[in-house]
């Protein structure tokens, strides 16, 4: 009986551990996101520092309202490289700038996100009729570094960055169930269910206006 107990507490105590490991991505505050420092692994020099950008690709993110909301794909090269990465992104609202972002690494399309179901260079998941999240995928690197992934909430006239970390997608659902599963951290791809066993596993998910995240091993 005592050892049952044992058990049976052991088996609490996992799933409390859990549970606690569910989290917001992010926080809303003033209807803004918030985003939350353990999620932004790489702290870089927004400044350009005058260096000339250019424009590589203009791209609309469609939205049922009458709000006008555009992506900016821009590197610093005239033209964009043959493979397809670039170097940073600007989004635009009504033809306002509300966000620049210089990430980590180079960013690609989101193949390495999607399990390869879309070479979109952004998915567009919505939260509420006036907000949304764009994600950005990074460029799978020859000597095996994962890619890159910005997540940014756009509410109104804001976009905040509240996801920027290594991404490597396993299982993808889009839609209204939009969710990844993915790792930060592998030395072997392609990623099969043996090597999941070791690995730590990472959910990013929508649940109502939020997104929500969760880890395990």
């Amino acid at each position: 009986m005592k050892r049952f107990a044992f058990v049976v507490l052991l088996i609490s105590i996992a799933c409390s551990i859990w549970a606690q490991a569910e989290e917001n991505l992010f926080e809303w505050q003033t209807n803004q996101a918030v985003a939350k420092e353990k999620f932004l692994k790489f702290h870089i020099d927004q400044s350009r520092k005058n260096r000339p950008t250019f424009v590589y690709k203009k791209l609309d993110v469609p939205t049922s309202g009458s709000d006008k909301y555009y992506v900016n794909i821009t590197g610093v090269n005239k033209e964009m490289s043959e493979y397809g990465d670039y170097d940073m992104f600007e989004i635009y609202h009504n033809d306002k700038k509300i966000l620049e972002h210089i990430p980590h690494a180079l960013l690609y399309d989101v193949r390495y996100i999607t399990v390869k179901n879309s070479n979109d260079y952004f998915i567009k998941v919505p939260l509420s009729n006036d907000s949304f999240a764009l994600f950005f995928g990074g460029w799978l690197y020859p000597d095996g570094t994962l890619p890159e992934m910005v997540v940014v909430v756009v509410t109104g006239d804001t976009a905040k960055v509240v996801y920027d970390d290594y991404a490597y997608a396993y299982k993808y659902t889009p839609g209204e169930n939009f969710a990844i599963e993915y790792v930060k951290d592998t030395d072997n791809l392609p990623i099969t269910e043996s090597i999941l066993k070791n690995q730590t596993k990472h959910k990013i998910w929508k649940e109502g206006n939020m997104l929500k995240y969760k880890s395990w091993k």
